[in-house]
């Protein structure tokens, strides 16, 4: 069987994030300031969309999630500052959605991730990872 195409849509603008464009995951800090987000895959559209982490009084805002490093440890003091520095590192669409397969379900990509998970050759931790994700959509979507 081939590989299923799919589009995932932007979790900010609610676009189709362009196939020749990467796809951005976007931190909990970009969750809590836009809560009708769904999932967190955005288009570059989130590139264009500035705020500032710090008040007036270089306090951090109220209710502010620090953001993790590439390594998943929070970001040294002083180093989480705007918008940028809760931006994940850009990646294609299929990248983005095996990092990230609640969001890619919730983004558009259920087809291709029902087949990858049972694709013959893939790395058995990816496979139970993806089926893991699988099982718990299905318990609350059907």
């Amino acid at each position: 069987m081939t590989r299923p195409d799919f589009r995932i849509t932007c979790c900010l603008c609610g676009k189709p994030v362009p196939r020749a464009s990467d796809a951005y995951d976007l931190d909990r800090e970009w969750q809590r300031r836009f809560p009708d987000m769904t999932g967190t895959l955005a288009c570059p559209c989130a590139l264009n969309n500035s705020w500032q982490c710090r008040d007036g009084r270089d306090r951090y805002v109220e209710g502010h999630i620090p953001a993790l490093d590439s390594n998943g440890m929070l970001t040294p003091p002083g180093r989480d500052f705007d918008s940028w520095c809760h931006v994940g590192a850009p990646g294609t669409h299929v990248a983005r959605v095996l990092i990230n397969p609640w969001s890619g379900l919730l983004q558009g990509a259920e087809e291709y991730l029902r087949h990858t998970a049972q694709r013959s050759g893939l790395d058995p931790e990816v496979a139970c990872r993806l089926q893991r994700v699988l099982d718990v959509w299905d318990a609350h979507h059907r």
